[in-house]
């Protein structure tokens, strides 16, 4: 095919030229091309030429070349037959299996047969699109036509409306696919959202993800929508707004918690939410529906106590800005570096006062160039805010203190959550932490403790319940982790502590009954009315066996205590809570439903804060004017591509 051929926009695929009638060859006798006197109504005869070949009428492939019989007393079996076996009219239309690469999940290729089909062609041009977040008009630069011919000459590039079509269908497609998964999944759901501007359309996006443990026992976390929300950004609207996404994917009746950035508009809201759910088919009646974002309570606790010791740190941060302001400054920084015969050469940061990580990263930096510091005051009479070594050492002193912090906030920020059960070990760590810095001689540790701890305290009973009960359900932990965190914060009644957890789980197994008894009951009651009429007799003795389930409420915390009973579970980096759980359902039916649901909840919302990243990428200034429900087509089907890839262990190099 030549590229500087007119190539359809319409998405039809292009037929190549068929191929140049046979000439005259002396070697195959006296061969000339016919043209029919009358039309041809088979359909066979586009794949052929009638030659005459030494007087004898043939139909020659147009193909492979071979001549068959071409009479009209011959009859066309015998050339759809050859049409069917023709090796070469396989390889022509794209029909013939060729060996070729093949992405396994591992990033490798590997050689394997395949074929040309130009839909899967499309579907892959829409995926490559939105995954790596390249623009639509990429369709329309010849390099990339040019390119896709190289490649396969048959395959017509599509328009950039085209692209457009195709990607609202896929949204169709995928949107489909994962809305049957949800909706047959016998966990509940747990659900994630924040709100976004964008700057280039100044338009609000709200971001609603869903997180669930999915039949296999895996844990998943699908974007449900990327949505437009008009201005003003009322709790009312935004309530409005996430309850219609939970009816639209069916899931208001399995919700399990709802995950919120820690502000007054979000407490707002999850008033508005209690109104319209029904608190019968919510975990606990709805204790549980609202779960403060964890990484944002510990950005608050932490911001609290820099700023009881910011006036300590002024110095550094003052030489990190002088050091900074000027390329001519940071060349002779670099040149002293080099004088020390240094291999550090990380470039100074400056901190952001909104990003308390951003304090803890610029001392971890300017504590490598202290000696460089005091070098460069000797040669720079202009620079006169020099930390002196008492300086450095309380620098120090914050930097080991902060660094649990840091931990954390790395498990907290992963984009694939771990389950909830391993935040309960990190959170207690950090209070113990605390009550230590509380009792420093040093009056201004003392003062980032105390400022850390009221903040800490203040939150505290949001998060624990969840990771309290997550954590007992880890095999590997029980009530042992609970007891022992009770003695290390000096409770003298460790027993009455792991008591009151021990009551709340006894509490949702008697919860989880009481609603699996309800539902096995409406089906029974929906079955017996389609099949006839009930006897008396029947309908006195199931009521007979459900009032000797209730007076047998002993029976009720028999599971929880065979599974307190048994040993825990050695701690490896290769055991999997979820696995343990999936194999283990036949003897704890009810922890098993409670597990997958409580291991499902995420503490922190970065999921959907994450999604904002791609949004800006997407919301370019040279894509401003797309439109809402197109670029909530495109966030969407691109997360569920990631999905279907990273779930495939596809290495991308994205």
């Amino acid at each position: 095919m030549n590229v500087d051929q007119h190539v359809p926009e319409n998405g039809v695929q292009f037929q190549p030229e068929q191929p140049a009638p046979v000439p005259n060859n002396p070697s195959n006798g006296n061969e000339e091309e016919l043209v029919a006197q009358r039309k041809l109504t088979s359909n066979v005869w586009p794949h052929f030429h009638r030659v005459r070949i030494n007087g004898v009428m043939k139909a020659r492939c147009k193909y492979c070349r071979k001549p068959l019989g071409g009479e009209t007393s011959n009859g066309t079996s015998h050339l759809r037959n050859h049409i069917k076996t023709c090796i070469q009219k396989r390889i022509h239309d794209g029909s013939q299996k060729i060996l070729g690469p093949n992405y396994q999940p591992g990033g490798n290729p590997q050689l394997s047969a395949s074929q040309y089909n130009y839909e899967v062609s499309r579907n892959e041009l829409c995926s490559m699109i939105l995954v790596h977040e390249y623009p639509l008009s990429l369709v329309d630069h010849v390099g990339f036509k040019r390119f896709c011919c190289s490649l396969q000459p048959q395959f017509a590039v599509p328009s950039r409306n085209t692209v457009k079509k195709d990607i609202l269908g896929l949204y169709g497609v995928e949107r489909s696919k994962y809305h049957t998964m949800i909706d047959g999944n016998l966990g509940r759901i747990s659900v994630t959202t924040d709100l976004w501007t964008a700057t280039n359309q100044k338009m609000g996006y709200m971001a609603v993800t869903g997180h669930f443990i999915d039949n296999s026992w895996k844990l998943r976390n699908i974007m449900l929508r990327f949505m437009y929300v008009p201005a003003p950004h009322t709790s009312q609207r935004l309530a409005d707004r996430l309850f219609d996404s939970l009816l639209d994917w069916n899931i208001d009746g399995k919700l399990s918690s709802i995950t919120l950035d820690n502000c007054t508009t979000n407490d707002s809201m999850i008033f508005h939410m209690r109104n319209k759910l029904v608190s019968s088919d919510l975990l606990l009646d709805g204790k549980l529906i609202h779960m403060r974002c964890s990484a944002h309570i510990l950005n608050l606790i932490v911001r609290d106590g820099l700023d009881a010791i910011k006036d300590a740190i002024h110095l550094i941060r003052e030489s990190v800005v002088y050091w900074n302001s000027t390329p001519k400054r940071v060349q002779t920084f670099f040149e002293v570096v080099k004088q020390l015969k240094l291999t550090f050469e990380k470039k100074l940061v400056l901190d952001c006062p909104t990003r308390w990580n951003s304090t803890y990263h610029m001392l971890s930096v300017s504590l490598q160039y202290k000696d460089v510091f005091f070098r460069l005051s000797l040669r720079e009479s202009q620079y006169t805010s020099v930390p002196s070594s008492s300086h450095w050492e309380f620098a120090f002193v914050v930097i080991d203190k902060l660094e649990i912090f840091s931990e954390i906030t790395q498990l907290f920020s992963g984009s694939k959550y771990p389950t909830a059960n391993l935040f309960f070990p990190k959170i207690c760590d950090l209070r113990l932490k605390l009550n230590e810095w509380g009792l420093d001689p040093n009056p201004v540790i003392f003062g980032m403790a105390s400022q850390m701890s009221e903040k800490f305290d203040k939150y505290w009973d949001d998060i624990h319940l969840v990771l309290a009960v997550s954590v007992v359900l880890d095999s590997r932990y029980k009530l042992h982790v609970i007891e022992y965190y009770a003695g290390k914060f000096g409770s003298m009644e460790t027993d009455l502590v792991s008591e009151n957890i021990k009551k709340i789980i006894c509490g949702l197994i008697l919860d989880y009954q009481a609603k699996a008894e309800k539902k096995s009951g409406s089906e029974t009651g929906t079955s017996s009315a389609s099949s006839g009429s009930v006897s008396t007799t029947e309908l006195d003795f199931e009521l007979f066996v459900s009032q000797r389930k209730k007076s047998k409420s002993s029976l009720i915390t028999t599971e929880l205590d065979m599974y307190l009973a048994e040993d825990i579970i050695p701690r490896t980096a290769e055991f999997d809570l979820l696995l343990w759980w999936k194999l283990n359902g036949l003897k704890y039916p009810t922890l098993q439903a409670i597990a997958r649901d409580f291991l499902a909840i995420p503490i922190t919302y970065v999921a959907s804060e994450s999604a904002f990243s791609s949004g800006g990428r997407l919301l370019d200034p040279h894509r401003s004017r797309l439109h809402y429900s197109t670029v909530e087509s495109m966030m969407c089907t691109r997360s569920w591509i990631m999905e279907d890839m990273q779930r495939g262990n596809m290495q991308l190099n994205l």
